[in-house]
Formats: C-alpha cells, structure tokens, sequence
C-alpha cells in the first residue's frame, strides 16, 4: 500500500556529494586534490558536491581508486537518494486520465476501503497512488485496457465498463495469486464425487459455510473465491487455469438466495467439465453476450448434478409440488429443499411467491 511521506522534505534527502564532502574534510582533501586523483575537472568535483550532478558508474569507479571507498557504495547511495526523490515527487506523476478514470471507480473504491486494501481518508492523488500499487499497474486509467482478449463475448444489451471490469479482473487476479496452492489437479473422472461432497456442505448448515465449499473445491484442484459484483461488470464468474494446472474460481453474488448460489457454482464447475477454460486460459461469465452454446451446456450439468434428471421428471410428471413432496424428494437427491422450489420458481411450474419462506439467503464474506 502507498503511503505517503509526511512532513519530509526535499532538503532532508541527502545528495550523495554531501558525503564526499564529509570525507574530504575529515580527511583534509581539497576539491582540487580529488579532481587530479579522479581524473575529473574541478567543476565536475564541485557541482556532483554541490548535488547538482549525480554520481555516474564511471565516476564511482574513479572514486573507489581515489578514496579506497567500493564503487557499489557511491552507486547504492546515488540510487537510494533518486529512489528517495522519486518518492517525494511521485504525486506529480498522477495525470488527469487518472482523476477522470478514478470518478468512475467509486464502487470498487469503497469496495477497497471496506476490505481494509484502502485508508478510509486520503486525498484523490494518494488514493490514485495506492491503487497503482494495489493492482500492480503503472497508470490506473490503464485498466481499461486489461480485459483478456477471448474470454468472453459481449452483446449488445450488455453494458460494460471497459474501466470497472478491468479492475473486476485484477481483483480476481490477486485473490487467485493470493490463495494457497492446491495439490491436486482437476480431474472430470471425480466431479461425481466433487459434486457429492458440495451437496453434503450445502445441507450440512455449517457456520463456516464460504470456508467449507472453498476446502471441498481446493481438494479437488479448483481455488475459490468472493468478490463483489460492480455496476459495469455484468459478470457471473470467473475461471483462470493456472501454469500449475489448478483452476482458480470466483463468483460473484448479484443477490443473496442460496438456490441462485447453487446453481451457479455447478454452473462454473461445468464450464471446467467442458474444457472451456482450457483454451483461452480464462473464462468470464457475463450477464450477456457468451457462448449460447457453452452456457446451455453448463446450465445443463448444474441441473443434472443439483438433481437427477429421469427423478426430476418423474418428480414433476406427479404434480404434488406441495411442501412435504418437495422435502421429501429433497432428501433422495441430498440437497436442500430450497433447491428445487428454486427450479420449479424458474420453471414456473410455481409461483415466485410461494415457499419463500423456505428459502435461504447468504451472506458472503468478501474473498
């Protein structure tokens, strides 16, 4: 995180011509004296004394025969003193590009400050400052320009800010880097086994819900992860495949139901089944716009693995949408209840009014 320097000032950064001086006088050298010992006009002696010239490699070579003192120490001592300038000077490098693209961050600014990644008050340059350092970039307007190329197809109901989505995908970015590495690889052969193991976390009503699902997905080769949805990122979620051949999964929660949660992240585990990451490297799941045929394909395993297709037929073909048939076909396929009222809400097969009560909504840690 940047932090700014308070109350320094240039005069308190020392030029490295000020320890020559110290050295000359301590040792009761003259200006001249060093000059023919170095090999350099008197001028050149007086201005880099002077801190008006720096210390070249060439001349910390010359120094080291002419004062017995390492030209490493004359060239780290120059570097720590730009290093040091740089530093003072660093919020004139922020451009207007920056101000203007930091208006249309607001979202993930606060979204920032909340996880602690930002200090609740700074000025605008600072802020700007920090958030190059956040996410690793030079020029936060850059961020635009970011989006992978490939991952995904936009269409033209779809509203994207090139600027917020940029920042979405570093945000996923650093939370995949910053989880601890899986030590299995993802493999299609186990997903019934996977999928088994999530059902058992969802009915199992754990308090450390988020932790859980995250330790199921990790043992069998998928990171996982939270993040806030932004208005300007119409996204769903996210899967990278990593150099390691673990996949690296976030969703973002655009509303609280667990049903939607569900069926969402067996949604983005067929996406992995399919091999649709495996291409291009990342996968992003937007509102609009992706691969019709990817996305029904997926839409179809989350259905089928949530509940088994010829027992949902069968289930539907009786009619008895009461609550305790529900409950009751609810406990032969290991979900919860609000699973299938969920489906049959979409389905229209019941109305989006009835057995709300029964259904569960989440709150998510962020990451």
């Amino acid at each position: 995180m940047a932090e700014k320097r308070i109350g320094i000032s240039r005069d308190l950064i020392i030029h490295p011509g000020e320890t020559i001086a110290d050295i000359l006088e301590e040792r009761g050298i003259t200006q001249a004296e060093l000059s023919t010992r170095a090999g350099v006009s008197p001028a050149y002696i007086s201005n880099v004394i002077a801190g008006k010239k720096n210390i070249s490699s060439k001349f910390a070579m010359a120094l080291e025969y002419a004062l017995d003192v390492p030209k490493s120490f004359w060239l780290n001592l120059q570097a720590n003193y730009d290093a040091a300038l740089l530093e003072l000077n660093e919020e004139e490098t922020v451009t207007d590009d920056e101000r203007k693209a930091l208006s249309g961050l607001t979202a993930v600014v606060k979204y920032l400050r909340r996880c602690k990644m930002l200090p609740e008050k700074q000025s605008k340059n600072d802020t700007i400052l920090t958030i190059r350092k956040i996410f690793h970039i030079s020029n936060i307007s850059n961020l635009a320009a970011i989006t992978p190329t490939g991952a995904f197809r936009v269409s033209s109901k779809a509203h994207i800010d090139p600027l917020v989505m940029g920042a979405w995908i570093r945000l996923c970015e650093m939370l995949g880097d910053r989880k601890p590495p899986v030590h299995t690889q993802f493999s299609a052969d186990r997903v019934d086994e996977l999928t088994q193991n999530l059902k058992a976390v969802m009915v199992s009503q754990s308090a450390e819900l988020q932790k859980d699902i995250a330790d199921v997905l990790s043992s069998y080769g998928i990171k996982f992860s939270v993040v806030k949805n932004f208005r300007g990122a119409p996204v769903h979620g996210y899967i990278s495949l990593g150099r390691d051949g673990s996949y690296h999964m976030v969703l973002t929660i655009r509303g609280a139901y667990a049903d939607i949660f569900w069926f969402s992240l067996f949604h983005e585990i067929g996406h992995i089944v399919n091999g649709d990451i495996s291409k291009v490297g990342v996968y992003i799941d937007t509102i609009e716009g992706n691969d019709e045929a990817k996305e029904n394909a997926a839409d179809m395993f989350a259905r089928d693995a949530l509940l088994n297709a010829t027992d949902y037929k069968l289930f539907v073909a009786r009619g008895d949408y009461s609550i305790g048939a529900i409950e009751s076909f609810a406990r032969t396929q290991r979900v919860a209840p609000y699973v299938i009222i969920g489906r049959l809400q979409k389905e229209e097969r019941i109305s989006y009014a009835m057995y709300n009560d029964y259904k569960l909504r989440y709150k998510w840690a962020d990451a």
